[in-house]
């Protein structure tokens, strides 16, 4: 259609990111990796049999040709490869320190029945996006968490507010002109965290048997249960001192005396 002369109009230029295709591939990568697969296939092809280094050359053929929703089939795979990586080192990263408590800390209170009692503050994990097999696994440690459990379990889910001062940009001097941009940045966070809450998961964990026995073998109940929140991507830390009380109190226990 001719643009008129009373009526201003703006032509659209064409985009700057789009792939310049080499003949029938869709870019002279794509062709490249169909050149190095017909070589390896010639190869195999004079070393073994003629027909040999046929599927190598089919195989180069459908990398380079077929982009189902314009992403390679190798390039999947190295994003899989690459996603699979990074969540193996996050779940690495995440295990719990072998830093322990002070001495003087108090990681146990007291019940009214006489038994001692640990508390583990952990999160929790989000299944919305994940992969089938990844949701079917995360059950399966679930599972053996439960089933690895010794005496009494309590699992206490709820929510806390985001300090937004965690958050927000420090005080540190900046110029006058760039002040107005960071106190709208502040104010902004604020507003975002005051909608915003993050989850929380208490365990409990309670003395089976009486005596130093039942001491020692709640130590070791705590210890595995870290190990299997470790297990499924979560990080996990043991309360003590005021935290522990408050904390056992939220659970609907009435702390006696300090415990050990």
């Amino acid at each position: 259609m001719a643009a008129r002369d009373d009526v201003p109009w703006v032509p659209v230029p064409e985009r700057l990111d789009r792939r310049l295709r080499l003949g029938p591939f869709p870019s002279g990568r794509d062709a490249a990796k169909f050149v190095a697969a017909a070589a390896v296939g010639a190869v195999v092809s004079l070393a073994v049999q003629p027909w040999a280094g046929l599927p190598i050359v089919a195989l180069g053929a459908v990398v380079a040709l077929w982009r189902p929703d314009g992403e390679g089939w190798d390039d999947r795979a190295v994003a899989v490869v690459r996603w699979m990586w990074r969540r193996s080192t996050r779940r690495s990263s995440m295990t719990p320190g072998t830093t322990r408590p002070g001495v003087g800390s108090r990681r146990t209170v007291l019940l009214p029945d006489g038994r001692a009692a640990a508390i583990v503050r952990t999160a929790g994990v989000p299944l919305t996006f994940l992969p089938p097999a990844d949701v079917a696994r995360q059950f399966d440690l679930t599972r053996e968490l439960l089933r690895s459990a010794e005496g009494s379990l309590i699992l206490v889910a709820t929510s806390a507010p985001i300090h937004a001062r965690a958050i927000s940009p420090g005080e540190l001097p900046v110029p006058d002109e760039e002040r107005p941009a960071r106190d709208g940045y502040r104010e902004l966070v604020e507003l975002l965290a005051r909608r915003r809450s993050v989850r929380r998961v208490y365990v409990g964990v309670v003395q089976t048997t009486p005596g130093t026995e039942g001491r020692l073998r709640l130590e070791g109940a705590v210890g595995l249960l870290r190990e299997r929140l470790a297990e499924l991507g979560l990080r996990s830390e043991r309360l003590v001192d005021r935290t522990l009380d408050d904390v056992a109190r939220r659970l609907g226990w009435a702390p006696q005396d300090r415990g050990t």
